[in-house]
């Protein structure tokens, strides 16, 4: 089988991202690891593909007749999804990114709300939690508490982000939910995104991302 798809990864929350996308899309692929602890990223090579110095980002050797004869590189972990999922499904995958526009201006929303919000906001508050800077302390873990709790309540209209169906909005959240003990608790009170986190973790294909990006 060939592989067009090389994935430029380290396991990060966004990083993993890709590993849960590629798995569920049934879509070849060969990992190439960035060591972001080495300095890496900053590699001439890899910021012909990266320029912003920050994975993931992947190379599509072999893209869809409208993209030209040569291959793409994309960063940007919103963009990758978004590609793959419209562009290289691979059979018998789930829809992903539904061709719908009321349906795919939903998936947009809560895919942007992650990219915009909530995984910033997280990382801010777990830097400055190992630090003694009180006023940014609270300001990210209360922040991140409003996300959260935006979250719990769409989580507790619908199954699923942007709706019934799980789409590539769902793996964007995921991968960094997985690591909050605050969702994870057991008197949590976030419990339709703690149940939300268990359905998507029994999935077959986020199962096999697991065992290959230590989720």
């Amino acid at each position: 089988m060939s592989v067009d798809i090389q994935a430029y990864l380290w396991p990060t929350p966004n990083g993993k991202k890709i590993y849960v996308v590629l798995e569920e899309l049934n879509i070849p692929y060969d990992v190439r690891l960035i060591n972001i602890g080495k300095n890496e990223q900053f590699a001439p090579e890899f910021l012909k593909i990266s320029p912003n110095n920050k994975i993931p980002a992947i190379v599509d050797q072999n893209p869809p007749k409208e993209f030209g004869d040569s291959p793409i590189s994309i960063f940007e972990s919103a963009a990758i999804l978004q590609y793959l999922a419209d562009y290289k499904k691979g059979e018998g995958a789930p829809d992903l990114y539904p061709k719908n526009p009321r349906e795919r201006v939903k998936v947009n929303e809560w895919l942007y709300w992650q990219i915009a919000g909530l995984g910033p906001m997280m990382g801010q508050s777990n830097h400055f939690s190992s630090t003694n800077i009180d006023y940014a302390k609270e300001r990210y873990s209360k922040e991140v508490d409003r996300l959260l709790g935006v979250m719990n309540k769409r989580l507790g209209e619908y199954n699923y982000l942007a709706g019934d169906n799980y789409t590539i909005a769902d793996i964007a959240s995921y991968t960094w939910l997985l690591y909050s003990d605050k969702v994870k608790a057991e008197d949590t009170p976030y419990p339709n995104i703690k149940a939300w986190l268990e359905r998507i973790s029994e999935r077959p294909a986020v199962k096999r991302a697991a065992e290959k990006a230590k989720l």
